[in-house]
């Protein structure tokens, strides 16, 4: 499976809400080694109720952009919520969850 596939996916709940979009997914290095290293496997969504097309990284701690950028970025995204993997039940061609959207950790706490 490919990123682009899963991103700008819409995401449901398990009591058929709509959560919002797939804007950016987050991996984990742990898979089989492949040439020395560790192949990386799909951890989480990130799942935000805006369309816009990227948080521009500002989600990530270690992003230092301009400030003003952050903080509206940060705001478009206030209930950007991350959605573990495990929590997926199928993707095609919603996502669907068996989670409530009131179970998931918010980006941003």
């Amino acid at each position: 499976m490919r990123a682009s596939e899963l991103i700008g996916r819409d995401v449901i709940d398990r009591a058929g809400c709509p959560i919002g979009v797939v804007t950016d997914l987050r991996c984990v290095q742990d898979g089989p080694l492949r040439g020395g290293t560790a192949t990386p496997r799909l951890d989480a969504l990130l799942v935000s109720p805006r369309h816009t097309g990227a948080m521009l990284g500002y989600h990530r701690p270690a992003q230092h952009g301009p400030w003003l950028i952050r903080v509206i970025v940060e705001r478009l995204h206030r209930r950007a919520r991350l959605v573990p993997w495990s929590a997926v039940v199928a993707h095609d061609p919603q996502i669907l969850l068996d989670v409530t959207a009131d179970t998931l950790r918010p980006l941003h706490q």
